[in-house]
């Protein structure tokens, strides 16, 4: 193996071991953890009264290829994304940025270590086309999550977009002269009279259009509120979506709140 090669492979191990540490250390108690080594025969050490996830980690990922190191990768990266996906349905977008983020580094670390072939947030072409409003409805009236969706402009089409969404939805757009209330003022009443769940913030510099849902994260072409009359066209954020996702989410924090 050249040292190129051999520098890279080091470095992806070093990133998998930090990885899993932070994810085991977020989503597993001390104790579950140690019954959870028990039970597959794992030896852990500890730093005073805490378990060292990371030595362990980085013996697992290492020597991957032994039986039962194999076996424990497979017990707990599944639980891990399970834990993970289910904080993001039950938790609200401010809460819930750190576990958008961690998802699809475990997908990806359970095809890396453990060999699976199809990753469930690879399902589907990270290429996405929309001519009509109605086939941008449908596609969000998937969303199992926190919808964010940033977009320079907000709109009537918009709110026609997300009428069958059924979580929580963050409407981030951008500060200017636009009176919002007189755009978003009926529609947000409106969503919130039946029981939706729907606030919006306005940022000062806001040039991207994001959407953000079910752990997924795409970069769009145009505004939603040229639905039906341009195509929309949306490209999945896909090795960059948790540096994307931390961004949008500190945008979030500093936006202006809208009380409409």
């Amino acid at each position: 193996m050249n040292i190129g090669k051999l520098e890279r492979r080091i470095d992806m191990e070093n990133e998998n071991i930090e990885i899993l540490s932070d994810a085991i250390k977020e989503y597993f108690g001390n104790y579950e953890f140690d019954e959870l080594c028990s039970r597959f025969g794992m030896k852990i050490d500890y730093l005073g009264t805490h378990p060292n996830r990371k030595k362990l980690v980085a013996e697992l990922i290492t020597q991957k290829y032994r039986d039962g190191n194999r076996k424990f990768l497979e017990a707990i990266l599944a639980k891990l994304v399970r834990r993970c996906e289910e904080r993001i349905l039950n938790t609200t977008w401010e809460v819930s940025i750190f576990d958008e983020q961690m998802l699809p580094q475990l997908k990806k670390l359970q095809n890396n270590l453990t060999g699976i072939k199809k990753s469930v947030l690879r399902d589907q072409s990270v290429y996405r086309f929309f001519t009509t409003k109605e086939q941008v409805i449908k596609f969000l009236s998937s969303c199992k999550t926190v919808l964010m969706i940033v977009d320079t402009q907000i709109g009537s089409t918009t709110f026609d977009c997300i009428q069958r969404v059924k979580t929580p939805v963050r409407l981030l757009t951008r500060q200017t002269l636009q009176d919002l209330a007189a755009i978003a003022g009926g529609y947000l009443a409106e969503f919130r009279t039946n029981g939706h769940d729907i606030e919006t913030r306005r940022h000062m510099r806001l040039n991207d259009r994001f959407i953000v849902f079910n752990g997924r994260c795409w970069l769009a072409n145009r505004s939603l509120v040229d639905v039906g009359k341009k195509t929309l066209s949306i490209i999945e954020c896909v090795d960059t979506q948790p540096v994307v996702v931390k961004e949008i989410g500190r945008k979030w924090r500093e936006a202006k709140v809208c009380r409409i």
